[in-house]
């Protein structure tokens, strides 16, 4: 992913964080789990030592964040499921564990698998000749 991108996407996901937990909280999650220290949110964006990951382990004790990833994981798995992509069966094996903050580690570590599963459904889902349908109908727009 080339820096503007990046930096494009962290400031969504850390806006979203924003609203939900403030920035003072925030910013104290995101420096436990090793983002840089001593800046504001904008700041932060911009420093080139913060990952996504530090992020994804700050909201792992996320209530909210964590019932939206069990939400998306268990719709995806039963896509992946019906569609016979991926290893649906390793997702729900996470999506079993009792422990909640547990399923961002699972994720991280296992995140090929999900990635794979993403690209067999981008394949299959969105085909490249939608487009030509609209130009079709409205060919001056």
């Amino acid at each position: 992913m080339n820096k503007e991108k990046k930096k494009e996407s962290l400031q969504f996901l850390l806006a979203a964080a924003k609203e939900i937990f403030g920035e003072k909280k925030l910013l104290g999650m995101l420096v436990a789990e090793g983002a840089p220290k001593d800046k504001n949110l904008v700041e932060i964006v911009e420093d080139e030592k913060l990952r996504f990951l530090h992020l994804t382990m700050a909201l792992k004790n996320s209530e909210i964040f964590l019932n939206h990833l069990q939400i998306r994981l268990k719709e995806m798995s039963e896509m992946a499921k019906i569609m016979e992509v991926g290893n649906s069966e390793l997702i729900e094996k996470w999506l079993s564990d009792e422990c909640k903050p547990c399923l961002i580690e699972h994720v991280v570590e296992g995140y090929d698998e999900i990635y794979k599963i993403l690209i067999e459904l981008d394949e299959r889902l969105l085909w490249h000749g939608w487009p030509l349908i609209g130009k079709l109908h409205d060919p001056i727009e």
